[in-house]
């Protein structure tokens, strides 16, 4: 692996370098509930985006609830169909 040919300054480094500060992060208040918040994101608190509402909340969040329910309230099938239950009941014969 090569190595540098000179030695670079201070004043090379410390230019490099300038662009390395960190930067404060800008926040802003919800209008709706006032909760600190990045800007042009959703509330976490309230759901809303300016004066939309973004969150699902209510009936479209019980709905979706019930429909993972009923599908793993499913009994699950033995066997392979019809086939299997015939050699099943052939040996019990």
């Amino acid at each position: 692996m090569p190595l540098p040919s000179f030695r670079s300054s201070r004043s090379k480094v410390r230019r490099r370098r300038s662009h390395h500060a960190l930067k404060a992060v800008s926040t802003m208040q919800c209008a709706s509930c006032g909760a600190t918040l990045l800007p042009h994101r959703a509330c976490k608190n309230c759901g809303k985006y300016g004066d939309r509402s973004v969150k699902k909340t209510g009936m479209e969040e019980v709905k979706k609830v019930l429909k993972k329910t009923t599908k793993a309230e499913k009994p699950a099938k033995e066997g392979k169909g019809p086939k299997a239950q015939k050699v099943t009941d052939e040996k019990q014969a």
